[in-house]
């Protein structure tokens, strides 16, 4: 297995990316990691982006409906809410009795990484756009 190191360029992005609620998009974590590092690349932001989504220390969140991919930092375990109306991306609990389903006990599943539930729906700041 190759060996990896942290990067200079790897800590600005993992510190932008936890530093932030907003969950940012590759583009937005750009703007900010050139304050730091004036030189660097969108290209750069991308692949270790998908290095740390791989490794398993970001999570990718793909919006419904496309749009761009936005990223999370956040080390504990929570979902996400999306307001369809104003794009809002918020971190939400998981209900408790999703956090206690042994999803392992089902015949065909042997081992569970992640449950990534993603909540889709209108918030409070839209005004009850639900209606539509």
């Amino acid at each position: 297995m190759k060996k990896t190191r942290n990067t200079r360029q790897r800590g600005v992005i993992l510190d932008i990316l936890r530093e932030s609620h907003e969950h940012p998009t590759a583009e937005i974590i750009y703007r900010e990691a050139r304050r730091v590092l004036p030189n660097i690349s969108l290209g750069t932001i991308y692949r270790n982006l998908n290095f740390l989504r791989d490794q398993g220390t970001v999570r990718e969140i793909r919006p419904s409906e496309g749009g761009s991919s936005r990223f999370d930092g956040a080390d504990t375990p929570h979902a996400h809410f999306h307001c369809v109306h104003c794009n809002a991306l918020l971190d939400i609990r998981i209900p408790p009795p999703l956090e206690s389903v042994r999803f392992e006990e089902e015949e065909r599943i042997s081992a569970v990484s992640l449950v990534d539930l993603h909540v889709i729906g209108s918030c409070t700041g839209c005004g009850g756009a639900a209606a539509h």
